[in-house]
C-alpha cells in the first residue's frame, strides 16, 4: 500500500521562433506578459497560457515562489528545441496516473504508449500497446524511455534536481512539467485539462469538459452550504507510529470546507500533511463523527493499524469511509472529477440531501 500513499483559443497558430527559447525558458519578460493575449484562469495558479502572434506559450509556475519554472512553445515545427512541441503529438509517456486520467477524459488514450506501472491503472490498456517504464525518479532507467521513443514525457517535478531529467535531456527526448498537484483548489487541479487541450489541439473540448465540472462543483457547494448540522471529520491514516493528516490549507481541507463539515485540523497552517502521534489522534478525536481516508478495507484492518482505534466514536458507530477499495481509479480520475469527490462527501456527511446514495469513489468500512 505504500505506492498508493506516495503515490493534473481555438486552432493552434504558427511556430514561435526557436531563437526565443533556450534550455526550456522562453525569453518573455514578466512586464511584457500583460501586452500579450493571456488566457485568464478561473482557479489554477500554476500554469499560464499565452497566445502570441506566432504560436502558443505555456508557462509553468511554482505555487510558493510564483516563479516561472518552465516555458514551452507549441507550433507546427518543433524539431529544433527541447522546450518546443509540434501540434501533432502522437506518442505519449506518462509517469503519473493523474496524467492518464486527464488524457482519457479528452479521448486521447490511444496516444499513450508508455506508463510507469500497469499495476496501478484504473482501466487496463490493450495488451501489447503500452510499455512499462518503471518508477520515475533517481532509480529510473533512461534506456526504457529511449526504447519507448515518445514525442512527449509528462512528469510531476517533485524533485527538479532528479538526475533522470538531465539524462532525458541528453537523449533529446522532450519532457513536460505537470504541476497540477501543487494546486490547492479542487477546480484549479481540474483546470489543468486546458493545458492538455492546448498540447493536443483540443482546447474547445477541454474548455467544455472543465466548464461542466466547474458548474456541477459550484452547484454542489451551494447545495451543501445550507446545511446547519456540520459533522466533525477526521482525515488520514497512520504509517508506522505517525498519523498523516492533511493540513488546514491543503487540497483535501478545501474539499471538506466546500462539503460544509468541521474538519478537525482545519485551523492548522500549511498545504501538505501534518505528522501527528497516534496518542494525539486518539485523545483529540475520541468523539469525532466521521473518519475518512484510512488505509484499511474493513474494521479488522483498522484495528490492525492500531487496536486503540476502537476507542474512537467513528469506529464504534461505523462512520468510516475510504477510497482504498477503488484506489487506482481515485488517483487516476479524482483530479479531473472533483465534483464527484465532493458529491461523495455530500452523500456521506449530508445523506438527507441526496436521493441516490451510490458513491463514485468511497466505500463504507464495515
Amino acid at each position: 500500500m505504500k505506492n498508493w500513499v506516495k503515490s493534473s483559443i481555438g486552432t493552434l497558430l504558427m511556430f514561435v521562433s526557436v531563437a526565443c527559447v533556450q534550455q526550456g525558458n522562453v525569453g518573455v519578460k514578466t512586464d511584457d506578459i500583460e501586452k500579450r493575449d493571456t488566457l485568464k484562469n478561473d482557479y489554477a495558479e500554476t500554469f499560464r497560457i499565452i497566445y502570441l502572434k506566432e504560436g502558443v506559450q505555456i508557462d509553468i509556475i511554482d505555487l510558493d515562489t510564483k516563479e516561472n519554472v518552465k516555458s514551452y512553445v507549441i507550433g507546427k515545427d518543433s524539431t529544433q528545441n527541447h522546450a518546443s512541441f509540434s501540434s501533432e503529438i502522437n506518442r505519449v509517456a506518462t509517469t503519473s496516473t493523474t496524467h492518464i486520467g486527464m488524457l482519457r477524459e479528452l479521448g486521447l488514450e490511444d496516444k499513450i504508449i508508455a506508463v510507469s506501472s500497469i499495476q496501478y491503472l484504473c482501466q487496463p490498456f490493450k495488451v501489447g500497446t503500452v510499455t512499462e517504464l518503471g518508477e520515475f525518479g533517481y532509480t529510473a532507467n533512461a534506456e526504457n524511455f529511449v526504447k519507448a521513443n515518445p514525442d512527449i514525457i509528462f512528469y510531476s517535478g517533485f524533485d527538479m534536481n532528479d538526475p533522470i531529467l538531465k539524462k532525458l535531456e541528453h537523449t533529446k527526448l522532450k519532457t513536460f512539467l505537470i504541476y497540477e498537484w501543487q494546486e490547492q483548489h479542487p477546480l484549479g487541479r481540474a483546470e489543468w485539462i486546458k493545458v492538455y487541450g492546448i498540447l493536443f489541439n483540443k482546447i474547445n473540448e477541454a474548455n467544455e469538459i472543465y466548464s461542466k465540472i466547474k458548474d456541477n462543483y459550484l452547484r454542489l457547494v451551494q447545495q451543501l452550504s445550507g446545511v446547519e448540522n456540520r459533522s466533525s471529520v477526521l482525515v488520514g491514516t497512520p504509517i508506522g507510529d505517525i498519523f498523516n493528516a492533511p493540513a488546514g490549507d491543503s487540497y483535501m481541507a478545501k474539499l471538506l470546507a466546500d462539503a460544509n463539515v468541521n474538519y478537525v485540523y482545519a485551523h492548522t497552517e500549511g498545504t501538505g500533511s501534518l505528522s501527528l502521534t497516534l496518542e494525539e489522534i486518539i485523545t483529540q478525536n475520541l468523539n469525532v463523527d466521521f473518519w475518512i481516508n484510512m488505509n484499511a478495507q474493513d474494521k479488522m484492518e483498522v484495528l490492525d493499524l492500531n487496536a486503540k482505534f476502537e476507542m474512537l466514536n467513528s469506529y464504534k458507530t461505523g462512520q468510516m469511509f475510504s477510497y482504498i477499495q477503488n484506489v487506482n481509479c481515485f488517483w487516476e480520475k479524482s483530479l479531473i472529477e472533483p465534483d464527484k469527490v465532493l458529491e461523495d462527501f455530500g452523500k456521506i456527511f449530508h445523506e438527507e440531501l441526496f436521493e441516490d446514495s451510490k458513491l463514485s469513489y468511497y466505500s463504507k468500512i464495515e
